[in-house]
């Protein structure tokens, strides 16, 4: 080989097409067509090179269309320089042709000089001298001088010479591993499709361990349009000359679609043993492979039962054998026994801007005057490949006026082509599974993990399961305990929904949008296909209700009305006193503000598994008590109207109660004992006088009760059999007493040692914090008594200000500052 191979390629290189074929054959058929031309073409398509040749005899006196695209389709040209080449218009004319390529597109030319002498071609001595004599007669001085420049430039690329590389057999050997080096290092770096891929490859490279002899079989997993398919095809055009049989499968599901998974069986088997395989000799193509060192690419599985059809497991093919599967589903990959599982994650801002500028400008960086619709598309799109590309090619040539209309169109709706690729996950989940999703996407991202399980799963959905499939698909994911989804997949579920009735959203299964939202309840358009509600009332301008609006939507399962400053008593939505009845239907009833007095008296709440409302004017929650058999969470806080609430035993699955800042409530009670209760926060009930249910809370592991600033309270019962009553916690600077009764399978009121008391003995506080009794710590958990505690309590000013907290440590102790911010944290804003 003469010296080292040299290729031109700038860093702002144009790219128009993206290349079909490896390699562009260039060569004067009557000299090398049926000697070395078909020895080397030969050789390459044994190492599977895809390579472009012109056969044809009579080539006219014109480059055809067809061949000038062949030439920019292709990666590596290869322009065989033999005796008579120069004689050839054609040739001549396909070389400047070629050379061109190469500027623009940075590509790889090959001479090789097959008995010619390169100093010859170089300065158009002796034979090529005699050529152009005869091409001065017929052609303008301007061509001939392009030809002749297009020579020198050519012979002046280090090459192959068949007068130094012998015998010829060697020399079509060595050319072919030449340009399989090449195409091994431009595949990644010229392709602009391979923007950003050589860090994946790299990775799943080390993962396949192509050295051990153990049969490995690896997964790459990543959500719709992410490039799974790209790098599975640029892993078998890396890979493939490593193993004697490959086979690459491109888009598996479309292929089973199409001809069944039978044929798509056999259609790997016969690549890899390269003959065709019948339905005869399938079973004894199996036990050959299993003796085979083979490279098996399946991209785009869907099910595990399709990758037990087709792989079964690592026993199905010989020693060293390397398996490559994409899905969409790590589930799939798990059920494939994947030895390692390499995630497509999406791409970064440098590489995002440079794959779509190689689409929208067909070059690596944006035009001048567009980089700020630019940054949108990247807001857009978030790393997403396919987005990308999808966008940049419905981009390029378009005037600022139809980037900008474009762009207001996406707010609107999702572009189709990218729409349609990411549903094929949706459209992979069972109803229950969709209804999830279309729940998350729609109402819940960022919300926390737990919060959405419990709500889900109040809906009647099996929500960890569902969570677990749609974190497999790619649907959504987790971060820092918050649900996380691409906002394209958010689109996505979004349109879906949109779709179920496109010009009238009162038909639609969920509402988010406020204008919609506005106009549904505004003007009595709800229907039954309505099943959740989700308004940002700070979005609105004020909205009159219908009367009838909410019972026009018996399936609404949730409702949810939040202001985005609570607290401010101004609400948005206004209800006219004679609204009729909320669905009965409803699971999560949760409303900031909510103007009226009382719930309307015909709705049956049953249903409901939490029922929020924040900064409320309810003063009641009913006339008369309701059973509510499934609520688990009652949130009312700061409803500083709220006189009383029900009789809690008719929540016997309550968890939470949360009544902080109901400065009007008096009384807490339940006639029957709480023993789900784990949560209960009354801070800032000034005018709590007696707090008195039976409940376990307080033994709990999690269990926690707030009595802050309750400075009214005089009755506190709050075990599982007994009383304790407490006085004085409206003398803030009083001594304060307890009479303290905790028994356990006994009767009677004892000290915290045990003594008995009898009816009208008291406790200092103090006792509580230095004698507390090992029988009580092993069960009390949580106690807030903050500002039920006299300063003479000792606390160095902060009794007013700190929680007192009794833990299951045998003592109690006083918080310093950052403890007291550790614990706020720990339980959120619910204690104040």
């Amino acid at each position: 080989m003469l010296g080292s191979s040299s290729s031109s390629s700038s860093a702002a290189a144009i790219v128009m097409t993206p290349p079909k074929y490896d390699v562009f054959l260039s060569f004067r058929g009557e000299d090398t067509r049926d000697n070395f031309t078909s020895h080397l073409y030969d050789g390459l398509c044994r190492k599977r090179i895809q390579t472009f040749i012109d056969y044809r005899l009579d080539k006219g006196d014109a480059i055809s269309p067809e061949l000038c695209k062949a030439m920019e389709e292709s990666m590596i040209y290869i322009i065989i320089f033999s005796q008579h080449y120069a004689s050839s218009s054609w040739c001549l004319d396909e070389l400047d042709k070629i050379l061109k390529c190469k500027k623009r597109y940075g590509r790889n030319v090959i001479p090789v000089f097959y008995k010619v002498d390169p100093s010859n071609v170089r300065h158009q001595e002796g034979c090529y001298k005699d050529a152009f004599v005869k091409h001065e007669k017929r052609f303008r001085d301007e061509v001939i001088q392009t030809w002749k420049d297009a020579l020198t430039e050519a012979a002046a690329i280090s090459g192959w010479d068949s007068n130094t590389t012998r015998p010829e057999s060697m020399l079509v050997d060595g050319i072919v591993e030449d340009i399989l080096r090449k195409l091994d290092r431009s595949f990644s770096s010229d392709d602009h499709r391979m923007v950003g891929i050589d860090k994946h490859i790299a990775q799943i490279q080390s993962l396949l361990q192509l050295e051990p002899e153990a049969v490995r079989i690896i997964g790459i997993w990543g959500m719709g349009g992410i490039g799974k398919t790209t790098l599975a095809r640029t892993l078998h055009h890396k890979l493939a000359t490593q193993f004697s049989s490959r086979s690459c499968v491109v888009n598996a599901q479309q292929e089973i679609e199409k001809d069944g998974i039978d044929c798509l069986h056999k259609k790997y088997l016969s690549e890899l043993l390269e003959e065709d395989i019948s339905s005869n000799g399938l079973h004894f193509a199996i036990e050959r492979v299993k003796r085979a060192k083979v490279l098996l690419i399946l991209d785009g599985v869907k099910t595990s039962s399709q990758i037990q059809e087709l792989i079964g497991g690592h026993g199905n093919f010989g020693q060293g054998s390397r398996i490559i599967v994409t899905s969409r589903d790590m589930q799939v990959l798990r059920n494939a026994e994947a030895d390692d599982i390499h995630e497509v994650k999406e791409m970064n801002p440098q590489d995002s801007l440079q794959l779509f500028s190689l689409y929208a400008f067909k070059q690596i960086c944006p035009m001048e005057g567009y980089a700020d619709l630019v940054e949108k598309v990247l807001e857009y799109a978030k790393g997403v490949p396919l987005a990308l590309k999808v966008l940049g090619s419905l981009l390029y040539g378009r005037t600022r006026k139809a980037w900008e209309s474009e762009l207001q169109k996406l707010e609107k709706l999702p572009e189709i082509e990218i729409f349609n690729v990411l549903k094929l996950s949706y459209d992979g989940l069972d109803g229950e599974q969709k209804d999830i999703f279309l729940d998350i996407a729609c109402l819940y991202v960022g919300d926390f993990v737990n919060d959405v399980v419990d709500m889900l799963n109040g809906c009647g959905f099996s929500a960890d399961i569902g969570m677990h499939v749609l974190k497999d698909k790619s649907l959504i994911s987790t971060l820092r305990d918050r649900i996380v989804v691409h906002d394209l997949i958010v689109e996505m579920g979004k349109q879906i929904v949109r779709q179920e009735c496109v010009n009238h959203p009162g038909k639609r299964s969920r509402l988010w949008d406020h204008e919609e939202i506005y106009d549904v309840l505004r003007n009595n358009q709800g229907t039954d296909a309505v099943q959740c509600i989700f308004l940002a009332m700070w979005r609105i301008k004020k909205l009159e209700v219908h009367p009838k609006s909410f019972k026009s939507m018996p399936n609404l399962r949730m409702l949810c009305f939040h202001n985005y400053f609570p607290g401010r008593r101004q609400t948005n939505v206004i209800l006219p006193a004679c609204v009729e009845s909320l669905s009965n239907s409803l699971k999560l009833l949760d409303w900031d503000e909510f103007p009226q007095r009382s719930l309307p008296l015909d709705f049956c709440p049953k249903n409901l598994v939490e029922l929020l409302m924040q900064y409320s004017d309810l003063e009641q929650l009913w006339e008369d008590d309701q059973e509510l058999p499934n609520l688990k969470r009652l949130d009312l806080r700061a409803s500083l109207n709220l006189i009383r609430i029900p009789d809690l035993s008719k929540f016997p699955n309550i968890e939470e109660i949360i009544l902080s800042g109901c400065e009007s409530l008096i009384q807490v009670y339940s006639s029957s004992f709480l023993c789900k209760l784990k949560l209960l926060y009354l801070n800032g009930c000034l005018e709590l006088t007696s707090l008195d249910l039976s409940s376990n809370a307080l033994s709990r592991t999690s269990g926690l009760v707030g009595l802050y600033n309750c400075c009214k309270l005089e009755t506190f019962s709050i075990n599982r059999t007994e009383v304790v009553q407490s006085r004085g916690c409206s003398q803030i600077y009083d001594d304060v007493k307890f009479r303290w009764t905790y028994l356990e399978g006994t009767s009677g009121y004892q000290d915290m040692n045990g003594r008995d008391l009898g009816e009208k003995s008291c406790i200092e506080i103090e006792d509580l914090r230095e004698n507390l009794p090992s029988q009580l710590s092993q069960e009390l958990c949580w106690l807030d008594l903050g500002k039920c505690i006299s300063n003479s309590f000792g606390f160095d000013g902060h009794a007013t200000t700190l929680f007192v907290r009794m833990y299951a440590r045998k003592k109690i102790h006083k918080d310093k500052d950052a403890e007291a911010t550790e614990f706020e944290e720990s339980v959120g804003q619910v204690l104040f």
